[in-house]
């Protein structure tokens, strides 16, 4: 059985590794692993990414009011009060105030 050791199989994948860079154009160096790059007077073109300021997004809040205004304010012979037993809060008739919660 033919196994290689560590060592042996780190350099095959090197060589498989320089060998892929070489298809893609680029020259390396075997002892070093460097990738030479040849030194030309042009210089590149980077493109520069600038982001929009205008993107409409979903968190923008428009037509903020402010503080909202409740009215405090209850009708001529209501009142506040809870209507049955363990239910909300309800504007009731105040003479319905005494009997509030109980069966009658």
């Amino acid at each position: 059985m033919n196994t290689m050791t560590k060592k042996e199989s780190l350099l095959l994948a090197k060589k498989r590794h320089y060998k892929w860079l070489r298809s893609l154009g680029l020259k390396v160096n075997e002892k070093t692993g460097h990738i030479i790059i040849k030194r030309t007077s042009k210089t590149l073109e980077i493109p520069t990414y600038i982001p929009r300021n205008s993107i409409p997004t979903s968190d923008r809040i428009v037509n903020f009011s402010g503080k909202r205004n409740y009215a405090t304010a209850l009708p001529e012979g209501k009142t506040i009060s809870v209507a049955y037993n363990k239910g909300p809060y309800m504007i009731v008739d105040a003479k319905d105030f005494k009997t509030m919660g109980r069966k009658i």
